[in-house]
């Protein structure tokens, strides 16, 4: 147990997109994974982000704009399996 009396697995999975300026892409990396991946579009990576939230207990979506700021004007900016 950790924090709260909760589980690091009680809190979720958080995938995050954010963009990276070296190479002008999109990426999806889940929150303490070592890898990520790779998209072209914000739109391709925010479908794959949600295809990956929707595939694990309490999955979640984390937009952020290309200045690394939450994306907050994006009423799904926050999207997860809310069972």
């Amino acid at each position: 147990m950790t924090g709260r009396g909760q589980s690091p697995e009680a809190r979720g999975h958080f995938f995050h997109v954010t963009h990276n300026r070296s190479d002008n892409k999109w990426h999806v990396k889940e929150v303490k994974a070592d890898n990520y991946d790779t998209y072209d579009s914000k739109d391709e990576a925010i479908k794959q982000a949600e295809k990956k939230a929707k595939g694990v207990e309490q999955g979640h979506v984390v937009i952020h704009r290309e200045d690394g700021k939450f994306e907050t004007k994006n009423q799904n900016w926050f999207v997860g399996n809310e069972d």
